[in-house]
């Protein structure tokens, strides 16, 4: 049995350090985009897999296409508002502060975002127990 230690965080956005977000770009072309700020507050599970719980920002913009590339994504708004497009199906969704959102890994995006923007997000790319 693997007993893991745990450590706690407890942050707001505006105490944490916010950096250039990098992913891969949309598409598998192998290549990185840079887009918005993030601040990551936990980047794995206990097990190695991917969890990322961080805060997420950017200014009045639209993203280049995003594909939800690191697993299965889940988030809050904090504040702002977004048209989120689904390429895939050509339908939209909006958001404002205080909704939630959840999309699984790859699905194809395009974020217009009316104002600036704030998001609390949680990836996971793991095996169910």
């Amino acid at each position: 049995m693997t007993t893991a230690a745990w450590t706690h965080v407890i942050a707001d956005s505006a105490a944490s350090e916010f950096v250039p977000f990098e992913y891969p770009e949309a598409g598998g072309t192998g290549r990185t985009r840079t887009f918005g700020e993030i601040a990551v507050q936990r980047s794995t599970a206990y097990d190695g897999t991917v969890h990322v719980a961080a805060f997420w920002r950017v200014g009045a913009t639209t993203s280049p296409l995003y594909d939800v590339p690191m697993g299965d994504e889940s988030g809050y708004v904090v504040r702002g508002r977004v048209t989120i497009e689904l390429v895939d199906t050509g339908e939209t969704v909006e958001l404002n502060a205080g909704d939630l959102y959840s999309f699984k890994k790859g699905t194809m995006t395009r974020w217009t975002f009316h104002e600036p923007f704030e998001k609390f997000v949680v990836v996971t790319d793991g095996r169910a127990g």
